[in-house]
């Protein structure tokens, strides 16, 4: 079993990629940790759209879905609500289904092979992602690929460190686990720029401390708070938008 890192989603473009690997899609600040925290708080699916343009068509066509989206970190006009987690983190959404679109995390979501298992991972579910990727790969026969949703094509330094964190819980859940030199470059830098140094020194940080978003930054930096594992379980045919659920009980082919 081998575990890759991309920093970026269009280096898929360039590599062969398999649909049988399993990829853990990180958006740190804010998209994986708020679809985590989504569903913590009882929501039923969350539909990733890759635009905005797709998630008003999709909130069109269905009505009744909460529609939530974000756009260089602002609420788009015509949305319920934002890409906060904190803000997710005091709602009720049991049973809800929400649509989400932001600027870089339901694209990388997309970025990758159009069959493939996809897990939302962040520090906020960093262990469970990481068993749940090596139940699922055990269980395929198959390899791990980390994918960073970076921003706005990007290098993102909280994605990359994140990236290293996840491959860290991998290694020590499956120490046989051999790595690309990604990996070894992740874990560097994760190693360097650990939840408090990101902070201090991510751009992502510091463009949500400016918009006084702090408390989205407690939830996306810290480790190991949830056990919720989103995972792509399917496109809806009416709109194309990617399902996710958790727990992920109804996998369909895509």
């Amino acid at each position: 079993m081998q575990l890759r890192i991309y920093f970026n989603p269009a280096e898929l473009n360039f590599v062969e990629t398999s649909v049988e690997d399993i990829y853990i899609v990180i958006d740190v600040m804010r998209a994986t940790t708020t679809m985590t925290i989504m569903f913590e708080q009882g929501a039923r699916h969350v539909l990733a759209a890759q635009t905005l343009d797709q998630a008003l068509e999709a909130g069109q066509k269905v009505p009744g879905r909460i529609l939530c989206g974000e756009y260089h970190t602002e609420t788009p006009p015509g949305f319920d609500f934002g890409n906060s987690p904190a803000q997710f983190a005091q709602m009720d959404l049991a049973n809800q289904e929400l649509v989400l679109t932001t600027s870089n995390g339901t694209r990388a979501l997309f970025a990758c092979p159009n069959d493939s298992i996809r897990l939302a991972g962040c520090f906020y579910n960093g262990n469970a992602v990481a068993a749940a990727a090596l139940a699922l790969a055990q269980e395929r026969h198959s390899n791990i690929a980390i994918v960073c949703a970076a921003e706005y094509g990007y290098f993102a330094l909280e994605d990359t460190a994140c990236a290293g964190y996840l491959a860290q819980e991998l290694l020590q859940q499956y120490p046989d686990l051999a790595i690309h030199d990604s990996t070894h470059g992740a874990i560097t830098i994760y190693e360097n720029y650990p939840p408090a140094t990101l902070l201090e020194k991510a751009r992502s940080s510091q463009d949500l401390l400016a918009l006084g978003q702090k408390k989205d930054l407690e939830y996306c930096l810290s480790k190991n708070s949830s056990t919720c594992v989103p995972m792509v379980t399917g496109v809806e045919a009416e709109t194309g938008l990617l399902r996710l659920a958790y727990p992920a009980t109804e996998l369909v082919s895509i």
